[in-house]
């Protein structure tokens, strides 16, 4: 696991800032966080997720995709980590609702890489990502929430704590 709050550039930095928190960024209610949960949530899907596409379908469902990849390659660029594939990239913008935590689970149910990075300063530190070992039974590392902060972690079963306050966004990558 790889945590790192310095990785991106000033450019990457104003276009967060600027475009994705302005009020005008789109984005598009879903239903469930994880598995049918009905716990709703918004994101904006920019690569499609891998299970979802049609063959010869551009994979892109953004106009922001290439300031997406670009983020992503100073990320694994920086901390030497190969990225073939790109499975998905979603902003997902989570808020209170009546449910806690979103149940634990992997993005895919096959091996990946996967980049988290927080992209606002959520005022409920407790609004964690929580990874945890194979078999599901115990915490391996609490992650705080912090403006500007990448987490990078393998295919490693995971949950995230809805912000009892406030909002808490994250861009999200699934890779191999």
């Amino acid at each position: 696991m790889i945590e790192d709050a310095n990785f991106l550039t000033s450019i990457q930095k104003k276009f967060i800032d600027e475009v994705i928190l302005s009020s005008s960024f789109p984005y598009y209610i879903n239903n469930s966080a994880v598995k049918k949960d009905k716990n709703h949530f918004l994101t904006h899907g920019i690569i499609k997720r891998f299970e979802n596409r049609k063959e010869g379908e551009s994979i892109y469902n953004s106009a922001y995709f290439k300031e997406a990849i670009d983020i992503l390659k100073t990320f694994v660029t920086k901390h030497n980590i190969d990225c073939k594939e790109i499975l998905r990239c979603s902003i997902n913008l989570t808020f209170k609702t009546n449910i806690d935590k979103c149940a634990v689970h992997r993005d895919h149910n096959f091996f990946h890489k996967q980049l988290l990075i927080y992209l606002n300063d959520c005022e409920d530190k407790d609004a964690k990502t929580v990874l945890m070992n194979e078999s599901e039974t115990s915490i391996l590392k609490e992650i705080i929430p912090e403006k500007f902060k990448g987490v990078f972690f393998e295919s490693c079963p995971h949950y995230f704590i809805y912000p009892k306050q406030d909002m808490r966004v994250v861009m999200v990558y699934t890779f191999r």
